[in-house]
């Protein structure tokens, strides 16, 4: 992102339907116009299908020398069994190994189901991890928030991150939004942890489809996100709502909010979508 080498700002998905010839195009190639604005995404899809290598190769193709970041959440496999599919695992990161430089931080998601009683079966991906992929964690269990001593030794022994989870403007505002009752089952009410480990915050923020709704949240990461910057801290922001439409514009509303308080960041670019296309 201009104006800052560790701020990276992005959405949960490059390719959603209702993006194109909206906001982003398929010239070269969807990822690539989407490159053209942000500077990372979220990596859903690796959660349910490892990608083949011709798949990664055009992947890299597309955001190469654009100082582009892939954060990738592990394979269902890993995270949400009892006893993680390790060789599943090594396939997942012998697949996007090729990515390279454009790797960021890889998301290990584990369900509110595990808890610190299964910190046993998370070493062995950890361990798997170490000294080969950066990674960030994000547990919803309530006992990682009630005694955080009980995820912090791993962060610390693994260089990892905690990923913060704010799903606060789902929970605190309109709950009878149709678009947000779906979401309600999806996304937890955890308590929001800002604090940085490891040296790298990321951050994913869900907001409301009542799009008025989100100012006091946009406002307050801006200010959160200000200061981890004025830190020199390593920082991923992810904007989330239960509407994919509605992601791209918050995200420019949010960087917009957070330029107001960290003035050396440049605005984002334009839309890729050709001019005349909304004239139509």
């Amino acid at each position: 992102m201009a104006g800052h080498d560790d701020y990276f700002l992005g959405l949960p998905a490059w390719a959603f339907p209702g993006w194109r010839d909206r906001y982003f195009t398929d010239k070269p190639s969807r990822l690539a116009s989407y490159a053209g604005v942000f500077n990372t995404v979220e990596g859903n899809t690796t959660f349910y299908r490892t990608p083949d290598g011709p798949t990664i190769e055009r992947w890299h193709q597309d955001v190469v020398d654009k100082g582009f970041r892939f954060c990738l959440k592990l394979p269902r496999g890993v995270t949400h069994e009892r006893r993680p599919d390790l060789n599943e695992l090594e396939r997942f990161l012998a697949a996007i190994e090729p990515l390279g430089e454009t790797l960021g931080p890889l998301l290990v998601q584990f369900p509110a189901t595990l808890g610190p009683t299964d910190m046993a079966a998370f070493e062995d991906i950890f361990r798997a991890l170490d000294n080969r992929f950066r990674f960030v964690i994000e547990v919803r269990h309530p006992a990682f928030f009630e005694h955080p001593s009980k995820l912090e030794p791993f962060l610390e022994r693994y260089s990892a991150g905690r990923v913060v989870l704010d799903s606060r403007p789902l929970y605190e505002g309109d709950r009878t939004h149709p678009e947000v009752l779906k979401a309600l089952h999806e996304k937890p009410d955890v308590p929001v942890v800002p604090d940085v480990y490891s040296g790298v915050a990321f951050v994913r923020l869900i907001l409301h489809p009542d799009i008025d709704s989100n100012a006091p949240y946009i406002s307050e990461w801006a200010d959160h996100i200000a200061g981890y910057l004025g830190d020199d801290v390593e920082t991923y922001m992810m904007i989330h709502c239960p509407n994919n439409l509605h992601c791209p514009p918050l995200a420019y509303e949010f960087h917009d909010k957070l330029r107001r308080k960290h003035t050396v960041l440049a605005p984002l670019a334009s839309w890729p979508v050709p001019e005349q296309m909304f004239l139509v």
